[in-house]
């Protein structure tokens, strides 16, 4: 049923994701924003909100639909649940718009779009590139989503999906605060074992040799505590996967900006067959 949920939930982001304004997040920033105004500065800023946040819907979205006895219904609500924590807004529309963009050579809306997809978690200043913030965005937006959602449920899902917004919220509205802290540190810690699996499932989908290379250089790197190498990971492991060999061995990588993009919108449909074969195979071997 799972597995369901997920095929029925990205069949769904394809249909709606050409409607006008679907994928931002409207819901989130409406419910934060309410909530910011109603609490007492010293309540928001303090450790205690985002792990509150989190947990508390994602606890009552599971024990709602524990008490759910129609499988049909369960699976309905949970493909709809896991379809609003998928995004805000769709890689490929955002890539789509930046090389249309560079195409009617606008400046103004390139810049502004590269500032917004190399926005999220931070892997230091040496891993900084737009194709490596792209992957951070892949899995941020999909397959990280999508672990959570096969491991935990509809729950998992939401509790991954408001640790990864809260700390963007909370730099706007508590910069510097104990809030915010905790944030980094909570959205980190989800990620730290599905961003690993993103890792290597882009590597699979690309050169692994080049992948795992790129992986030992990180972890040799004594610069990156445990959260920012997260991050780094997520960043340059795919990216290095882009490499391809001709057949004298000579890496290969795309030749401009525009190749680039497009290769890692071909690498992340890749990865997601990948991925959705893995949760079928373990879907399989659950009902054996």
């Amino acid at each position: 049923m799972t597995l369901i949920g997920i095929l029925l939930a990205l069949l769904l982001e394809r249909l709606l994701g050409h409607l006008p304004g679907w994928g931002r997040p409207v819901l989130f920033l409406s419910l934060m924003r309410m909530l910011h105004a109603l609490l007492p500065d010293a309540l928001w800023r303090s450790r205690l909100l985002p792990l509150v946040v989190v947990a508390l819907p994602s606890g009552l979205v599971g024990w709602g639909l524990g008490q759910i006895e129609s499988p049909l219904l369960v699976l309905g609500l949970s493909a709809l649940i896991l379809l609003l924590c998928l995004g805000p807004r769709d890689l490929a529309e955002d890539v789509h718009e930046l090389l249309a963009a560079r195409e009617r050579n606008d400046a103004e809306r390139v810049a502004q779009l590269q500032r917004a997809l190399q926005q999220g978690p931070n892997p230091g200043d040496g891993h900084r590139s737009l194709g490596g913030a792209l992957f951070i965005q892949s899995h941020e937006k999909l397959l990280g989503v999508l672990l959570w959602f096969f491991a935990l449920g509809p729950a998992g899902a939401m509790a991954y999906r408001l640790a990864g917004r809260m700390p963007r919220f909370l730099s706007e509205t508590a910069p510097g605060s104990a809030a915010l802290a905790t944030a980094d540190w909570l959205h980190a810690a989800l990620a730290w074992l599905p961003a690993r699996i993103t890792a290597l499932v882009y590597g699979l989908a690309g050169s692994l040799d080049d992948a795992l290379a790129a992986w030992r250089r990180l972890l040799r790197d004594p610069e990156h505590e445990w959260r920012t190498q997260t991050w780094a990971v997520l960043a340059e492991v795919p990216l290095a996967s882009l490499g391809m060999e001709e057949s004298d061995g000579a890496a290969v990588v795309p030749a401009s900006l525009e190749a680039m993009l497009a290769e890692v919108l071909r690498m992340q449909w890749r990865a997601l067959l990948i991925l959705l074969a893995a949760f079928a195979l373990f879907a399989t071997g659950a009902m054996l």
